[in-house]
């Protein structure tokens, strides 16, 4: 179970218990997962995410009557790692809530850090409501720096308010992974090639919540003429179909069937801070294959899961909806 709490003082005194404290004073995924590998006295967990996703599923060599984490403050990972560590916990609590047995699961943090919570597990604790720390401004032009999962580093550049996306903050992402330790200058970065472009939300909260790091400012924009967006939109309970595609800030243009030129374009939903993490790792939106950029080399079952299963001519995609049973939302 998941516990907010005022203060650390505030954590009932769990008897035969152990317990995992946690703070800022990890700063790496690894410093975390020794910290819960020790405290568990873990026979297997193999220095990562996933030995010790398994251990803490298992935990059948511990005879305690609950196991108790205790969140001083939340560890100094960046965000994709907190990502990791934060659903894992919420997954594990989840679980052992569900299991029929003697051993309780008990994660707690201070009220201080929910909204980071929050931010990290969206829709998860709606209540009680905590106001959460101002994010710093951003403008167009900004450059970020987003650290990655696996030890490397790419750049990101805001460029532009879409209207046609609800105000959405529109970014290109540039394609080079760079070493931690490197230092390009703006000039390379601008020039860089644009891996993907995206309309993203609250970019100032991924720099509050150590997503990126603002790293510095450019009026080269690059041609914006280039940043296409498309959206495909099911009409629920009938077969017509309609597609929208605009170029940024632009007026939208509405297709039954989507034009082959229009095949590579970016996906323009709104996306949410780590949503743009996700791209860059997986090659992915929201976690799926890019339908229409990779259609032939998805597999059938993600051709069957994500909403509007498309048939490629050689001028237009045809969608189509999912079967009677199969449920084709994004997830």
């Amino acid at each position: 179970m998941i516990h907010f709490v005022g203060s650390i003082d505030e954590i009932p005194d769990y008897s035969n218990s152990r317990v995992v404290l946690v703070d800022d004073s990890l700063k790496s995924a690894r410093a975390v997962v020794d910290r819960i590998e020790i405290a568990f006295d873990a026979p297997y967990v193999n220095d990562n995410w996933d030995g010790l996703w398994d251990a803490i599923r298992d935990l059948s060599w511990l005879n305690y009557r609950s196991i108790v984490f205790v969140h001083k403050s939340l560890p100094a990972l960046n965000g994709w790692d907190m990502k990791i560590y934060l659903e894992m916990l919420y997954d594990a609590s989840s679980e052992w809530d569900s299991e029929v047995g003697d051993m309780e699961f008990h994660v707690f943090f201070l009220l201080d850090d929910k909204a980071r919570v929050d931010f990290f597990l969206p829709g998860k604790f709606p209540h009680p409501q905590v106001k959460s720390k101002s994010a710093p401004a951003t403008h167009i032009g900004d450059i970020f720096e987003i650290a990655l999962p696996y030890g490397r580093k790419r750049y990101m550049q805001f460029i532009l308010v879409d209207s046609s996306q609800l105000g959405a903050w529109s970014v290109r992402v540039f394609k080079t992974d760079y070493e931690v330790g490197d230092k390009p200058s703006i000039e390379e970065i601008v020039n860089d090639h644009v891996d993907f472009y995206m309309n993203a939300r609250d970019l100032g909260r991924g720099v509050l919540y150590g997503l990126w790091a603002r790293y510095g400012q450019s009026d080269n924009l690059g041609d914006l003429n280039k940043v296409v967006f498309r959206i495909y939109h099911d009409s629920f309970g009938s077969t017509t179909h309609r597609w929208w595609v605009w170029k940024a800030a632009q007026p939208v243009s509405q297709f039954s069937i989507l034009p082959k030129k229009f095949l590579n374009v970016a996906e323009g939903s709104m996306h949410a801070p780590l949503d743009v993490i996700s791209r860059i790792v997986t090659g992915r939106w929201n976690k799926f294959k890019n339908l229409y950029d990779d259609y032939e080399d998805a597999s059938l079952i993600e051709k069957i899961h994500i909403r509007g299963i498309g048939k490629i001519s050689d001028d237009y995609i045809v969608p189509r909806r999912p079967g009677r049973g199969i449920q084709g939302d994004r997830k």
